[in-house]
């Protein structure tokens, strides 16, 4: 079976890695920093450049994104690329009818432990590019959901403080890559 070169989002790295080593595959990855969907614009210009590289090579490219950019299907198609079927990286991981599902329990925020380790600096990414305001962003959620699937430790204080940031309680589910992998693999 022939692999597939990966352009992926920073936030898989550690879960992708896994899920790579778990398999055996020694496919290439080209991870792009987290940060850039804050940013339209920069998002579109490393992912148009990912992409351009990886003409050079005779693989198919897969690309591990949501759907961060309103152009995202369109640039992937342009370059004859695949990108995974899901509209954001929690849907990736844990898949849209649980969202569903857990959103039913309580109107919440999802992140995965990527996220929760590495939040102030996406966010200061924001601020710093394009002066976001993310502080009213959590107005109309009840809660914080960081889903955890072992393989990254989780920075206790980075949940605490997003805890202070947000005025939400956070909470922790424990999740398999089951989902993840098979949309490596479709």
């Amino acid at each position: 079976m022939e692999h597939p070169l990966i352009i992926s989002c920073g936030i898989f790295k550690a879960e992708l890695e896994y899920l790579l080593k778990k398999k055996g595959r020694s496919t290439s990855v080209r991870f792009l920093d987290p940060a850039l969907h804050v940013n339209f614009d920069r998002l579109k210009e490393c992912l148009v450049q990912a992409l351009e590289e990886s003409r050079r090579c005779s693989e198919p490219v897969t690309v591990l994104y949501g759907n961060c950019h309103p152009e995202m299907q369109k640039i992937i198609d342009h370059y004859g690329a695949t990108k995974i079927d899901a509209r954001n990286c929690i849907e990736a991981i844990v898949g849209r009818d649980e969202l569903r599902r857990i959103d039913a329990e309580a109107k919440s925020f999802y992140l995965t432990t990527g996220w929760i380790n590495n939040w102030r600096e996406i966010f200061a990414a924001g601020v710093a590019e394009l002066d976001l305001d993310f502080s009213s962003m959590f107005k109309d959620y009840k809660r914080v959901i960081v889903f955890d699937s072992g393989v990254i430790p989780i920075d206790e204080d980075m949940v605490a403080a997003f805890s202070r940031f947000t005025g939400l309680p956070v909470e922790r589910r424990a999740i398999s890559l089951d989902r993840l992998s098979r949309l490596l693999d479709p």
